[in-house]
């Protein structure tokens, strides 16, 4: 009987140790196998040229409650280290990476390579982080969109009729032609502003000297520059509707020189359809930013259009009735009149669309 006992603990004792050379055994190649991880990424981070240290903000909704600064992740062939954590919890946050090898921009996919953090992270997708995707282009157009909005508020103001051709001084001016004060008349033309005023002092600049026909090619002249001025940020508001989408085409052709880039580049399969969709972004927010910043603007510019056309039409009506009671004066005072029609009108002013 004691026999047996002596037999029973000598193989439990061979079974423990055979169970710690398995285990030592396992650890061993457990090492290994971290050993060749890290070798393998080391070789890999070498074949990347050397990263520029760029950031990179992240925000995601995936769980990185287990994230650290020092973790290396891999996304679109390039490698980053997390660098700063601003929030980390089971519902997602944001981390800061900078970019240690490699020269591509990341993409929504983050794989890990070294740490503790989470093994796959999924950023989330914002109206700003689409927007820088598209690149310095999206700036250019941006840049475009901010003139385009300065410009349209400056017509809001500028295009008005009460501004260009104040009611107030259009009766009074009347009534100063009416009762032959023009001293007054000519007064209140320096006094006011706008393309109408502008042409009243045409009107009264040398009235005792002039004939009719000399009053009315001043007028004409003096419109014309007034329309010249008044067409200047609409010229300029044009100039932005065809800028913008020119700028998206660019993005465009820019987008699809980096989807040829990928297909050269020597990366696994997954890699390269990362950097191809990195390329088809940037082709096609660049050319719908650039056609809803070139729509709008166009639009602006064909309305704004036809209101100083109508400005320009009311002016052209209240000028030549202001004439007609020039010349009557003229011909009580016995002094020469216009040889031409009075039903001409006074201001010939092209209209454009």
């Amino acid at each position: 009987m004691r026999r047996g006992w002596s037999v029973a603990l000598w193989a439990l004792m061979l079974a423990v140790a055979s169970r710690g050379v398995r285990a030592g055994e396992a650890d061993l190649e457990l090492d290994g196998l971290l050993e060749d991880k890290e070798k393998v990424l080391e070789g890999e981070m070498k074949k990347e040229a050397p990263g520029d240290h760029r950031v990179f903000n992240v925000v995601t909704d995936d769980d990185i409650s287990a994230l650290e600064v020092g973790d290396i992740y891999k996304s679109n062939g390039s490698f980053f280290k997390v660098t700063a954590i601003s929030s980390k919890g089971a519902s997602g946050g944001k981390f800061s990476a900078e970019r240690t090898a490699g020269r591509f921009d990341p993409s929504r996919s983050w794989t890990r390579v070294s740490g503790l953090g989470p093994l796959t992270i999924v950023t989330r997708e914002t109206l700003f982080s689409l927007y820088l995707s598209g690149g310095w282009v999206m700036h250019a157009i941006s840049f475009v969109l901010l003139l385009a909005i300065v410009l349209t508020l400056n017509s809001i103001w500028v295009y008005r009729r009460k501004k260009q051709c104040p009611p107030r001084f259009v009766e009074d001016a009347r009534r100063a032609i009416q009762s032959g004060d023009l001293g007054r008349f000519e007064d209140l033309a320096l006094r006011e502003k706008g393309f109408f005023p502008a042409i009243c002092q045409a009107m009264a600049m040398d009235f005792k000297t002039s004939a009719v026909d000399d009053i009315k090619a001043r007028c004409e002249s003096r419109a014309s520059q007034q329309i010249t001025l008044l067409r200047m940020p609409l010229k300029a508001l044009n100039l932005a509707a065809v800028l913008s989408p020119l700028m998206g085409l660019l993005g465009t052709v820019i987008g699809l020189v980096m989807c040829f880039e990928s297909l050269q580049y020597e990366a696994a399969s997954a890699a390269k359809s990362q950097l191809l969709a990195a390329g088809v972004r940037v082709a096609l927010f660049t050319t719908v930013y650039g056609l809803l910043v070139a729509i709008p603007a166009l639009a602006v510019y064909f309305f704004f259009s036809q209101k100083l056309n109508a400005i320009a039409s009311y002016c052209e009506g209240v000028a030549t009735d202001f004439v007609q009671q020039l010349a009557a004066l003229k011909r009580l005072a016995g002094e020469p009149t216009a040889t031409a029609s009075a039903d001409v009108p006074v201001l010939a002013v092209e209209k454009q669309p």
